[in-house]
């Protein structure tokens, strides 16, 4: 009696160690495919990251620079063309906590936060005045210039050196607007050969400058 009385509670008893065991074995294998889900949005974004920021993306102007008014045109359609994002995978990109672009809906995810540098370039105008001699010094760094050079009747200007390097000559005359390259890392000063002093007018520089900011790339990636 005894003993047929135990076996229902052994039975019972095994039901309950089996259920407690596939419980067991379904929550380490959640466990396990978060871990792996996290881990391939990790990667995911680490590889994005890497690509937004490389010397030869579309949105820098070299390693780890960002081209503000490049940035400020990223969008969902690019990061899914350009830089292959799946379809079923979201994705944001965010800089110092502002959404640049997003591709999906980003619930939580895994962050990758990158430290960049954005630069940006503005256009200014110099007209010089030549007090004493036909010479100029840029107020600030710039990888490039246009002059526009119109010197009052019976003036000709013949050349143009940027840091004693001539960038434009013409023994005939220089008038009109021209294009230079300059060293982005030495302040440019401009001389102008020509056959008298000249006038505030005769030339104007629009030259480019840029400014830069450090900043935070953050990209998330979702599913």
């Amino acid at each position: 009696m005894r003993a047929q009385t135990s076996l229902p509670a052994l039975g019972f008893a095994l039901l309950l160690l089996t259920g407690v065991l596939v419980l067991g074995v379904a929550v380490a294998d959640g466990a396990l495919l978060d871990a792996d889900r996290a881990a391939l949005q990790r990667q995911a974004a680490v590889d994005l990251s890497d690509r937004l920021v490389a010397a030869d993306a579309p949105l820098t102007e070299r390693a780890n620079v960002l081209n503000a008014t490049a940035v400020a045109g990223l969008d969902a359609r690019t990061l899914r063309t350009r830089y292959g994002v799946p379809a079923e995978t979201a994705v944001a990109v965010a800089l110092d906590g502002t959404t640049l672009a997003s591709a999906g809906t980003v619930d939580e995810g895994t962050t990758i936060t990158r430290l960049v540098v954005v630069e940006d370039t503005t256009e200014r105008t110099l007209t010089p005045s030549f007090p004493a001699r036909n010479r100029v010094t840029l107020p600030r760094r710039t990888e490039r210039a246009r002059l526009t050079i119109r010197p009052r009747s019976g003036t000709t200007v013949t050349t143009v050196r940027a840091n004693d390097r001539v960038v434009l000559h013409n023994e005939s005359g220089l008038r009109g607007t021209f294009a230079v390259t300059l060293s982005p890392t030495r302040t440019t000063q401009f001389s102008f050969e020509a056959s008298a002093l000249l006038s505030r007018g005769s030339v104007d520089i629009t030259y480019y400058p840029a400014t830069t900011e450090k900043a935070r790339l953050e990209v998330t990636v979702d599913g």
